[in-house]
This record gives structure tokens, C-alpha cells and sequence, in this order.
């Protein structure tokens, strides 16, 4: 993947920000390429869920 070459290049080390790119970048290709689900999207959903907790602990780390 192209992301982590260029956060690599870039010098960034913090997870939340590989997998908050890992994530757009996942439903970006989901969008233009439709693949035909037969079950429900498991690596879309865990990622999901895991950009909704880190943005609500950052949420949490501004407000208090």
C-alpha cells in the first residue's frame, strides 16, 4: 500500500493516524469498486469501529 510508504516518508509514527488512513482509504475503494457482499463486511465494520474510538478518545483527550 502506498499509505504507509508515504507516512513512512513522512516520519509519522502514531497508529491513529495509519488507521484513520487505512480506513478512508478502505471505504474509498469500496465505493468505486462495489465487490458483491455475500455476508456482512467484517474488516469494514472492525475498522469502522475502531476510527469511531479513536476519534472519540481524541474527542475526550480536547474536552477534558
Amino acid at each position: 500500500m502506498l499509505t504507509v510508504v508515504w507516512l513512512a516518508a513522512l516520519g509519522e509514527v502514531r497508529l491513529e493516524v495509519f488507521v484513520s488512513l487505512f480506513t478512508v482509504e478502505y471505504f474509498a475503494c469500496s465505493a468505486l469498486f462495489r465487490p458483491r457482499r455475500r455476508f456482512f463486511d467484517v474488516v469494514g465494520g472492525a475498522l469502522f469501529l475502531t476510527f469511531c474510538v479513536i476519534v472519540a478518545l481524541k474527542v475526550w483527550e480536547i474536552l477534558f
